[in-house]
């Protein structure tokens, strides 16, 4: 048991730490779009409309590069996978800085959406190679708080730039994106040394250690070992379609607001500048994290998944309501803070549903097939939201906010969720409903 203990701190003070690490800074510069556009739009002469599919860009790429990327985690090793993906998106956000045309920003955020592509399902793997299922509910919930972070850090650190730096007379928003580009740059090179790819091959473990890891994760896969689980499988399942519906809405919803949330807020008053618009969006990620803790433990100790994912996107929406018909701007701001702090809860416990009935090579392409799911919802939503809002304001993107976090809950209603595998128990010693919801992650290997 001590062996187990101090093997398991050993990892997870190691690499869950660097993999926050690299969240935050993969969320700086996706969404850092939201803030620069406060000044950038009037610069480069961006019309709303415009600037919605601007931000649609980026999941175009995304969608067509999610799958191969998936396929290549597995031939090349995770460390490269990473190492690459952030090499190459740190070299596209810095090439931002130079941009002096609508056309040429786009391509770039076509182009970020490509090299970005299979960094959420590459960390996945990763922690798959490292984390026995009973500790790994734990290592999955800290690596979506730096995602948290990134979000929280977002407001703040853009519009500062914005404000205060114009060195070389260049305005401020170009240094965002030159700023916030060199830290992936950095870590992509760090990531390709620092992680090691499997178990037996950490010189920072002792031998038993390595042997104790190898074999319980062994152990794990031999248990959770596949049956007919094919590429075909994956297209064909019915519960994948479903699941994708649920996350292509909730998506829709969540990140069309990403790129938008800016500008509702600031739109809610003409007194708030755009350091005021950061700081209000700071809150509530950070006081998401609470959230997401408490939840998702909660719903391990239940072993129940599905009404635990529907909570935050109930109240999400009842936030979206209240920002909607809110009757002065501390209400509406209130509004924006239920919903922002709200939704991210979602994400750890609805990760787990599809792990429950996937495995193996159906697991890899079924997962990449929900997450890039959303990837053409989002294209969808930030271009119809440029449209809505150059139309009908804040009314406009709030409506369609609301309306694809309210399909996203239907359905999620109507999904038949047996539990089965939540139901197994503590089998080797696996809390409950952990076991079972990472299974398709360890047939990654």
């Amino acid at each position: 048991m001590e062996l187990q203990r101090t093997a398991m701190t050993k990892v997870l003070r190691r690499i869950v730490p660097f993999l926050m690490a690299l969240y935050f800074v993969n969320i700086l510069d996706r969404v850092n779009l939201g803030y620069v556009a406060l000044d950038m739009r009037e610069e480069l002469s961006i019309s709303a409309a415009a600037y919605g599919s601007l931000a649609a860009a980026f999941f175009v790429g995304y969608f067509f590069f999610e799958v191969p990327s998936n396929v290549l985690l597995e031939k090349f090793g995770a460390n490269k996978v990473i190492s690459r993906i952030m090499v190459t998106w740190g070299a596209v956000t810095v090439a931002t800085f130079f941009v002096t045309a609508y056309w040429q920003i786009y391509v770039l955020r076509f182009l970020l959406g490509v090299m970005e592509a299979g960094f959420f399902p590459g960390i996945i793997f990763y922690l798959s190679q490292w984390v026995p299922s009973k500790y790994r509910a734990k290592a999955v919930t800290l690596f979506f708080v730096g995602s948290q972070l990134g979000t929280a850090s977002a407001g703040p650190i853009s519009t500062w730039v914005m404000d205060h730096v114009s060195w070389l007379g260049h305005s401020g928003w170009r240094w965002v994106f030159m700023l916030e580009g060199v830290p992936a740059l950095v870590l992509g090179i760090v990531a390709y040394f620092y992680l090691t790819n499997q178990p037996r091959h950490a010189t920072w473990l002792s031998r038993p250690e390595k042997d104790w890891l190898t074999a319980e994760l062994a152990a794990e896969r031999e248990v959770n070992k596949p049956e007919n689980n094919g590429v075909k499988q994956a297209f064909r399942s019915l519960r994948v379609w479903h699941l994708a519906g649920i996350y292509l809405l909730f998506q829709a919803g969540t990140q069309g607001m990403a790129y938008w949330a800016p500008t509702v807020v600031k739109g809610m008053s003409d007194a708030f500048s755009n350091a005021t618009v950061g700081t209000i969006l700071m809150v509530p990620p950070l006081l998401s994290i609470g959230v997401m803790l408490i939840l998702s433990r909660h719903s391990d100790n239940a072993g129940e998944r599905k009404y635990h994912a529907l909570l935050p996107i109930g109240l999400a929406v009842s936030g979206i309501v209240i920002a909607s018909v809110g009757d002065s701007t501390a209400v509406r701001i209130a509004g924006i803070i239920v919903y922002g702090s709200s939704y991210p809860s979602f994400l750890g416990i609805f990760w787990t549903l599809p792990s429950i009935y996937l495995t193996g090579v159906q697991a890899a392409v079924g997962l990449a097939i929900i997450n890039s799911s959303s990837s053409a919802s989002t294209f969808a939503s930030n271009t119809v939201l440029g449209f809505l809002s150059e139309a009908y304001g804040n009314a406009g993107v709030l409506a369609l906010i609301g309306g694809c976090m309210s399909g996203a809950a239907l359905l999620l209603l109507m999904f038949k969720a047996s539990d089965r595998s939540l139901a197994a128990g503590t089998r080797q010693g696996v809390t409950p409903g952990v076991e079972a919801s990472d299974r398709a992650l360890e047939g990654n290997r």
